[in-house]
């Protein structure tokens, strides 16, 4: 009997080894309770210190990861009254896009948000910034969104559905 719970035990010692070695995570998560109280600087556990840094972490040099060829992809959506019109509900729209919060109803910011956002957001009336992008660049932009700066818009909304937004975006530019 001694023999069969010394061989039991050996087994289970090898196979929490091999797991260990094979998903860190596991062995991190078991010793972690006995970790933190030990040391509760230990980087293995997370604390209030860790999630106030990470809030003050610096996005200003957080940028757009774009494939190479988004200047080429070509809107499928035609520019309507009805795209443009969707588009802006859209842009609107707390659950989907939410654009308002930060480019604000004209695009060239949300002043009353300012204080609350890590940048200053892109002005999307700008002609000047809006002319050097393609609709395939500003659907990137939308889609992917920037790191800690901007949400991604293909969380929250359909391909058609951004790109209606790109069409309403493109009626936010200023006539200079």
């Amino acid at each position: 009997m001694k023999k069969g719970l010394i061989a039991t035990t050996i087994v289970a010692a090898i196979l929490l080894g091999v797991s260990a070695l094979t998903f860190p995570s596991i062995a991190q998560n078991a010793n972690s309770s006995s970790t933190t109280n030990r040391n509760q600087n230990d980087s293995r556990s997370i604390t209030s210190r860790d999630l106030k840094a990470a809030e003050k972490q610096d996005f200003s040099s957080a940028t757009w990861e774009l494939p190479e060829d988004a200047s080429r992809t070509k809107n499928p959506v035609a520019t309507s009254e009805e795209s443009v019109a969707k588009g802006k509900e859209l842009y609107l729209a707390r659950e989907k896009g939410n654009c308002i919060f930060c480019h604000g109803d004209t695009g060239a910011g949300n002043e009353a948000n300012l204080s609350r956002l890590r940048r200053k957001p892109a002005d999307l009336s700008s002609k000047e910034r809006m002319s050097s992008m393609t609709d395939g660049e500003v659907y990137w932009k939308i889609s992917k969104g920037i790191n800690g700066i901007m949400p991604a818009g293909e969380k929250r909304m359909t391909e058609e559905e951004r790109w209606h937004v790109v069409n309403y975006v493109r009626t936010l530019v200023k006539k200079e």
